[in-house]
């Protein structure tokens, strides 16, 4: 699957490999022009690279579960299809005491998460990838000061990374829990939440990356495309704010909560 949303940048083609429309929109409002190829590669157990899992950002999680290897998968099955392409990967996960939460199944075990979240901290992770073309040593170089985890593979420059921000919230009580389930929101969420909409309400503090939690960290996403080659971008705490705004939102606390 392909569509393409914007012309490229500066002679620079960029994928993101991903559908979600909220990653979409926040890599929009970044400035960064971009076409999207999606795919169900994470869901896929083809083999990974042993360069690759040697590169993965340390996580106390097993590797099928680890976002930047997810990330990974979807970057890499769009690289080839644009070999030419950056290619722009990313993945989050909900972790609560060492689990992580995917989607519930049904209204009542997204009331289950609900309760289980309430009043506690848990810790979004999201992994990111990006995959530019091996044309001399410098998107290696690049790479290699943006993230401490750069590799080489094939005619690619690798760099993978991984952002955690720990989510605190609120106490819920069963009618909070009921009502927020009913509007259908939690039904197609990790974690039973979704902090850029009606679930943001439920959410008492954020501490780390806001955009994170939603899919995609603007601060990292800027850093690892312009180490790609990607200009033209803008700053990544004025499109955070113009982000809340257009979301209706109220900045949380910052910092420690930031873009």
């Amino acid at each position: 699957m392909a569509e393409t949303t914007l012309k490229d940048i500066a002679g620079v083609r960029l994928v993101l490999a991903s559908a979600s429309p909220r990653r979409r929109e926040l890599l929009g409002l970044l400035g960064a022009c971009y076409e999207m190829i999606a795919s169900d590669a994470e869901e896929r157990d083809d083999p990974v690279p042993a360069a690759v899992l040697a590169a993965l950002p340390p996580l106390n999680l097993p590797h099928t579960t680890h976002p930047s290897l997810l990330a990974w998968r979807k970057a890499s099955h769009a690289a080839a299809l644009a070999p030419d392409a950056v290619i722009l990967g990313a993945d989050t996960i909900v972790v609560l005491g060492g689990e992580v939460l995917n989607k519930p199944r049904d209204p009542a075990h997204a009331r289950q998460m609900l309760a289980n979240l309430s009043g506690r901290t848990h810790t979004v992770y999201t992994g990111m990838c990006v995959i530019a073309p091996m044309r001399d040593d410098s998107a290696s170089r690049a790479n290699s000061e943006v993230s401490r985890w750069s590799l080489v593979v094939g005619p690619w420059s690798v760099a993978l990374d991984l952002v955690a921000s720990e989510v605190e919230v609120a106490p819920l009580n069963d009618q909070i829990i009921a009502d927020y389930v009913a509007t259908g929101e939690p039904l197609d969420k990790a974690g039973a939440y979704g902090i850029q909409g009606l679930g943001g309400q439920l959410v008492r503090s954020v501490r780390g990356s806001y955009t994170a939690v939603v899919g995609l960290p603007l601060a990292q996403a800027h850093r690892m495309l312009s180490a790609a080659g990607v200009v033209g971008l803008h700053s990544p705490e004025p499109t955070y704010r113009r982000w809340l705004e257009q979301q209706g939102k109220d900045p949380l606390p910052w910092p420690p909560t930031l873009p």
